[in-house]
């Protein structure tokens, strides 16, 4: 029955392996069940219940030789598996459309500022969906206060329960959350909850309780329809883009020369790695290993000679504010636009002044890495 489902353009809903994933997980679970309840064959390849087999999948870790065993049920009705899906990053023309959609699409003014926002904090943070959903006010609070603002976030992809991180991202950026949190999140909670407000970012409008994780795919949904995107632009593709671009401006600026130099830095010079883990949350090259695949594929189609780490990152950020400027003209006062122009232009500018001095200090330069390097050999 898993099988059976297809799309109105023909497509599987689920292709084999979501199927066969869905199977061997109950199984599992129905495994757990004959043991608890005192039936240690109630899964087994020869029992009188249910007929599967155990088996064992070995494989070796990209770093040191490690090797990883994982043990999964198999039954003889599951399908063939089908080649792995790859998805790759969204394209900037993608979320640039969304945007647009956003304007368009005919909903409150709340819902609009709410979905510009979440597409914001996905493109310059590169978060989880759950990430994005449990995003404090507290911490974007926090994030501009700081001269160099670092935004703190929930990771939740770790053994041992939720950790935090802090993102680093451009107050430009956080002016446009903050912005949602003061003129449409405020009185919205404050009229449901009074003086106990929960403190995450993305509420309900019916509500004013937080979203779920559920509900930022469905928005970034309803936004592809409306937007006519054929392709995948999904929440976590964002991440994807995230990553890769910010792997990218990393390359350039430590003049990596290839995927091997990138893993012997990661490991000796705690620095570079911890700007990595700064920017993509990953602490092995393993878990990296296709980002820094796409990035150094991007990187051979960019100049050497420009700037490269955070210039392109502010450039980015005003692009979006231009894409936004251009959706909004028609849909405000001639008053508000300019209002929403002078906003934005105050924390562009702001940024572009703090990159031009952080440009002119010391920088971590390749020759400087290299003596690290070798100085740890």
């Amino acid at each position: 029955m898993l099988c059976k489902g297809k799309r109105p353009n023909g497509e599987p809903v689920r292709n084999s392996r979501t199927v066969v994933g869905i199977g061997r997980r109950s199984l599992e679970f129905l495994d757990y069940v004959g043991k608890r309840r005192g039936i240690p064959d109630f899964v087994a390849p020869d029992g009188p219940h249910i007929i599967a087999n155990r088996k064992m999948l070995v494989r070796r870790g990209a770093e040191r030789g490690a090797s990883v065993v994982r043990y999964y049920w198999h039954h003889s009705c599951f399908p063939q598996l089908s080649a792995v899906t790859r998805r790759y990053p969204v394209p900037e023309d993608y979320i640039n459309r969304l945007r647009k959609a956003a304007h368009c699409v005919k909903s409150s003014s709340f819902l609009k500022r709410r979905r510009l926002t979440l597409l914001r904090v996905l493109e310059a943070t590169g978060a989880r969906r759950i990430e994005v959903a449990n995003l404090t006010v507290a911490s974007v609070r926090a994030a501009k206060s700081m001269i160099i603002p670092y935004l703190e976030l929930p990771t939740f992809k770790r053994s041992g329960g939720p950790e935090k991180r802090l993102v680093p991202i451009h107050h430009s950026e956080l002016d446009f959350i903050i912005e949602y949190i003061d003129f449409y999140r405020a009185s919205l909670v404050e009229r449901e909850f009074g003086e106990n407000d929960h403190g995450l970012v993305f509420v309900s409008e019916k509500s004013g309780a937080p979203i779920t994780p559920n509900t930022i795919t469905l928005e970034l949904h309803i936004l592809r329809k409306a937007a006519g995107i054929e392709g995948r632009a999904h929440p976590h593709l964002f991440r994807h883009r995230y990553i890769t671009m910010a792997l990218l401006r990393l390359i350039r600026a430590y003049e990596i020369k290839d995927k091997e130099h990138f893993g012997e830095l990661l490991l000796k010079v705690s620095q570079f790695a911890q700007e990595v883990m700064e920017r993509t949350g990953h602490t092995t090259l393993a878990s990296l290993s296709r980002y820094v695949d796409w990035a150094f594929a991007l990187s051979l189609g960019f100049d050497e000679n420009r700037d490269a780490i955070d210039v392109g990152e502010v450039a980015r950020a005003g692009r979006a504010m231009i894409a936004e400027l251009e959706t909004m003209r028609d849909t405000v006062s001639a008053k508000e636009f300019a209002a929403e122009i002078m906003h934005s232009l105050k924390g562009f500018v702001e940024d572009l002044s703090r990159v031009e001095g952080k440009r002119k200090g010391a920088g971590v330069g390749y020759s400087m890495l290299a003596k690290a390097v070798k100085q740890k050999e």
